[in-house]
């Protein structure tokens, strides 16, 4: 493993990869950003990557790959392919075994220097032939990557690994205990990184003291698979807000951090720039006011120069980061809760605060709807328009509560969401 500090972003959730025009956005704002220095290519759904492993890629898409790792390195940033045989290895398997090395080889051979071996998100179990081998998954899975570790040091190339337990929740809190950590502590070789998520799989807050006890555990720093904006669990779900729940001491004990965001590229700034932000930062890290100054470079990629600070910043307060919302984001929500629960009479400022970030948000969505950025649009408009729609609902009830007419009645527009989806959830969530 290279000593230098890993920082920056990991393209790996599940979902339809960024485009190529966008990674290199991407590539273009990391060389703008100090601190930012590494690109890890890992989408779920290339399937050379991850289901057809074994094959190597057709020209056309290997041209392709060839031009992003070229493209990558010209910013004098670092590339990592990422492959992740892990559904169906047979670890003891000869046959398995070059055609992992054969993958290597063909990305190599296009300028790649930099690897990751992934095991996340596959089954627990190894196959009888396996067991013929090996005692466990984890002393199958140090095998391959032991092996292929030696066999990249040939060529002077770094080898990261991804266990399949990478997360204290996959270790029942109990880090020190698990076996499969303990294992692979112990079997795998110190010069390979290690990936870890933190307490979750999403982490909102990773401690110093948690690291530093998996550090006694697998005998190196980890990196983080950082998946605080990660959103490809929960469609409906996206985090424009900034870096959070990681002191500058949490650098310490770590080897490096990736990001893995939000599947909609565009979403991704100030995720990306406030990391930059943090990883420089010496002093105290304020991630509100890392928000606040990112924003503001923000919109300039909106395509809009009558939008306003305030308005962007409304747009990152709604939709901030896991579990989280911003300061505006709270104060429209508590301003809900008081006016559904009081009578008119008592609502005061709270009515105030909603009708002011009712009129900033339209003003926002209206604005959104001529930018130039369409593909910006895009990714934001499914669930800006959801909170539109619950905007304008809220206003009419407020309008009819205030009246003291009979029953409410609303005319919406389109039918709020049904299915087979949302059926189950009621009964499956209804207690």
């Amino acid at each position: 493993m290279k000593s230098e500090f890993i920082c920056g972003t990991l393209e790996g959730f599940y979902g339809r990869p960024w485009r190529t025009d966008q990674r290199h956005q991407l590539f273009q704002w990391m060389q703008d950003w100090d601190g930012m220095n590494t690109f890890m290519y890992a989408p779920k759904d290339d399937l050379f990557q991850r289901k057809k492993w074994r094959e190597k890629y057709p020209e056309s898409e290997l041209g392709e790959l060839k031009e992003l790792i070229q493209a990558c390195h010209q910013k004098n940033l670092g590339f990592i392919y990422a492959i992740s045989p892990g559904l169906d290895i047979t670890y003891s398997s000869e046959s398995d075994w070059d055609s992992l090395k054969n993958k290597v080889n063909q990305i190599q051979q296009i300028g790649c220097t930099q690897f990751a071996i992934l095991f996340d998100d596959i089954p627990s179990e190894i196959s009888a032939n396996d067991q013929k081998e090996f005692s466990s998954i984890s002393g199958a899975q140090a095998y391959v990557t032991n092996r292929l570790f030696e066999y990249l040091a040939n060529f002077d190339s770094s080898l990261i690994f991804c266990p399949t337990v990478y997360c204290g929740k996959m270790a029942e809190y109990d880090v020190p205990g698990n076996a499969y950590l303990n294992e692979m502590g112990k079997a795998l070789n110190e010069g390979i990184g290690f990936f870890w998520t933190g307490p979750e799989v999403v982490s909102t807050d990773i401690p110093v003291e948690s690291i530093q006890e998996l550090r006694q555990v697998i005998n190196r720093k980890p990196i983080i698979w950082d998946n605080l904006h990660a959103n490809d669990y929960d469609i409906q779900q996206i985090f424009f807000g900034p870096y959070t729940g990681r002191s500058l001491k949490l650098k310490n004990e770590l080897a490096g951090i990736l990001s893995n965001p939000n599947c909609q590229f565009w979403a991704n700034y100030n995720p990306l720039r406030t990391l930059a932000m943090y990883i420089v930062e010496t002093d105290s890290w304020n991630s509100r006011q890392s928000f606040l100054d990112s924003s503001k470079e923000w919109m300039q990629y909106f395509g809009n120069d009558e939008l306003t600070l305030e308005e962007i910043q409304l747009l990152g307060d709604c939709f901030y980061t896991t579990g989280q919302l911003g300061k505006m984001g709270n104060q429209l929500v508590e301003s809900v809760r008081c006016i559904m629960s009081k009578e008119p009479a008592v609502w005061g400022s709270r009515l105030e605060i909603f009708r002011k970030l009712e009129t900033s948000l339209n003003s926002l969505c209206m604005k959104l709807m001529v930018t130039t950025n369409r593909d910006l649009l895009y990714d934001y408009y499914p669930v800006l328009w959801e909170l539109k729609e619950e905007m304008e609902y809220m206003s009419k009830w407020i309008s009819w509560k205030q009246s003291g007419a009979g029953k409410f009645k609303y005319q919406e527009m389109v039918p709020r969401r049904q299915g087979i989806i949302y059926e189950i959830q009621k009964v499956v969530h209804s207690n």
